[in-house]
């Protein structure tokens, strides 16, 4: 049976603290509405919920969804449903709304057979009339002990059309390692990533099977798209500093969203916090022509047992595209700084492409805000990436009194590829695309429909 639990956040959160903490700076996933693109440093409302983490446990997909403290923006009820890679729905929860808490959410046989419906998969959280109220990607991947047996993973994704393969940015490295030894020598990529990075071995079976479906067995240089993304921190990291009548909370990340609240209504111990967070994403051209391929039969563990598969293990020699892929970038940053009293709030925010100099470079203190976009166009033969950086701060002075800092921020990001060679076979253009938030409803809701905005535009 499908079930979830709550756990309130008022035992980690002083009474006063509350409507100033979770309802101003829930993070989230909100997905609907018509774009809105404008920096006030006037409070929004705040998400309604947000999917904080993903995870497995007991076997089965279980999400964390924080909900708002405003009673009144909850709906009566809402239903939290997975979809496979083919975007069909494999389990759905009814979830109750409790204001200020966090509800662990289990679905049961969300994860059916990702070998055959698709590893990139989503959570998408709906109200009462079916509306989505959250979404979040997620990818799953194989954790396999031996060569024989391996369970099923789970970690936040990004969005992306169905045959972009999502690799982590370690494995990654690895590949283009191992392309670069054996330059124009074919090799097995399983079995070479499981002599030297053991730990990546289950990693590497998703990411071969994933090729199969599309590559010729045997052929010319044939490329397909890959997408990486590294956040920092990689978890949503809670903060909370108290002493009578001073509390200084926030959350960190993932990746570059962050929020920190400080309040002091007497004098006492100084309030001060920085953080920073960082989110890359990549889109690239993984080529390579193969020469053969065996099966390898082994066992799968999920819940109801263990499940005997096959998956095809390429021997390919790798090759590099002869034309250069057209890479459109865009990225959009934004930060919200206020103060009372005597206190500190500073906001800064960065984009940049492929690691030079920011296309957005802004700093803000005070009772400020900003919102700024740009895009950028690269050529590469292999790939591309962008990077949002960001660092927020609050300080309350001891000697002050009724006092309060607060700052929030959000970030898009996204890039389309494009290759045009005559020498290939042809390959579709595709985009790649994260976001996220601690600025409220409203502008989550833009941070999607810019993004939507953009993919469309190709």
């Amino acid at each position: 049976m499908p079930q979830h639990s709550s756990r309130g956040l008022s035992g980690l959160v002083p009474s006063w603290l509350r409507s100033l903490t979770v309802s101003s700076f829930a993070l989230g996933g909100l997905l609907a509405a018509a774009p809105a693109h404008a920096a006030d440093p006037q409070e929004v409302r705040p998400n309604i919920a947000t999917v904080l983490d993903v995870a497995l446990v007991d076997g089965e997909l279980t999400a964390s969804i924080l909900w708002t403290d405003r009673q009144d923006d909850l709906p009566r009820s809402s239903k939290l449903v997975s979809y496979d890679g083919k975007d069909t729905a494999t389990a759905g929860v009814n979830v109750t709304p409790k204001a200020g808490e966090v509800s662990q959410v289990k679905l049961f046989g969300a994860l059916d057979k990702p070998w055959e419906t698709g590893w990139a998969q989503k959570l998408v959280l709906e109200d009462p009339q079916g509306q989505a109220l959250a979404t979040q990607p997620y990818d799953v991947n194989l954790d396999c002990a031996t060569e024989k047996e391996c369970s099923l993973t789970v970690s936040k994704g990004v969005t992306s059309e169905k045959d972009v393969v999502h690799v982590s940015s370690e494995l990654d490295a690895v590949v283009t390692e191992l392309d670069a030894r054996y330059g124009q020598g074919e090799y097995d990529l399983v079995k070479e990533v499981s002599k030297d990075f053991p730990h990546l071995r289950g990693e590497a079976m998703v990411y071969v099977q994933q090729w199969y479906w599309w590559y010729p067995i045997i052929g010319p240089c044939t490329c397909g798209w890959t997408t990486t993304t590294t956040r920092t921190p990689t978890t949503t990291q809670s903060i909370l500093v108290s002493s009578p009548g001073r509390s200084l909370y926030g959350w960190n990340g993932p990746g570059a969203k962050h929020t920190l609240s400080a309040n002091a209504i007497p004098t006492g111990p100084t309030l001060n916090r920085t953080v920073t967070g960082s989110s890359q994403l990549s889109l690239g051209l993984r080529c390579s022509r193969r020469i053969y391929f065996y099966w390898w039969d082994f066992m799968i563990y999920r819940p109801g047992g263990w499940f005997p598969v096959r998956f095809p293990f390429p021997v390919s020699i790798p090759c590099t595209s002869p034309c250069q892929a057209r890479f459109d970038h865009t990225g959009r940053v934004t930060g919200r700084t206020s103060i009372s009293g005597v206190a500190t709030a500073r906001e800064a925010g960065t984009w940049r492409v492929n690691g030079g100099t920011p296309y957005i470079n802004q700093l803000i203190t005070g009772n400020n805000a900003f919102d700024a976009d740009a895009i950028a166009v690269s050529f590469s033969n292999t790939s591309a990436y962008n990077t949002v950086s960001t660092s927020g701060q609050v300080t309350i002075p001891s000697t002050s009194t009724f006092a309060s800092a607060l700052v929030t921020n959000g970030y898009a990001q996204a890039i389309h590829g494009q290759l045009t060679c005559p020498q290939i076979p042809a390959l579709a253009g595709r985009t790649v695309s994260d976001y996220g938030t601690t600025q409220g409803t409203s502008h989550q809701l833009s941070l999607f429909w810019f993004l939507q905005d953009f993919a469309a535009g190709f």
